[in-house]
């Protein structure tokens, strides 16, 4: 699978839909761009865009950072049905994700107190992170 930056570039930022203008991004937002796309992709648009200027990153960047963000986001689920979670639900399996990356084989106890959880609940979520790592790399045979 090639990567989208890796992709000839006269797909001019294409998401899906047709007729998208190559200065599409420099256009945005244009309510006349914007009618050809649909409200919901325009609205994760917004919110990704708000984000990135809600940690401080200048708005002009911010809205180039929302669009590339959106686009990986097409072409690697562009045309599927994909569940998103949210609120405790997301943050949970963000919180447990980072958990992960910041275990280095013996920092529980660290890892524990960083996170205001039991070193056992750090356990749990280290076996759980393990196991879901486990099937992304190495899938089941069946």
């Amino acid at each position: 699978m090639t990567s989208p930056d890796s992709r000839d570039n006269q797909d001019n930022f294409d998401l899906g839909f047709d007729e998208i203008p190559a200065d599409a991004l420099e256009r945005l937002p244009d309510p006349e761009l914007a009618r050809h796309w649909p409200q919901s992709l325009v609205d994760m648009l917004q919110v990704i865009e708000a984000e990135y200027v809600a940690v401080g990153i200048a708005p002009r960047i911010a809205q180039r950072l929302a669009f590339s963000t959106l686009r990986i986001l097409a072409y690697y689920h562009g045309g599927q049905v994909f569940y998103l979670a949210k609120g405790d639900q997301l943050d949970r399996a963000l919180r447990d994700h980072q958990i992960w990356c910041e275990f280095d084989g013996s920092n529980h106890a660290e890892l524990a107190r960083r996170y205001d959880k039991g070193v056992m609940q750090i356990y749990k979520i280290l076996a759980e992170q393990r196991s879901l790592h486990r099937n992304r790399v190495q899938p089941g045979l069946f």
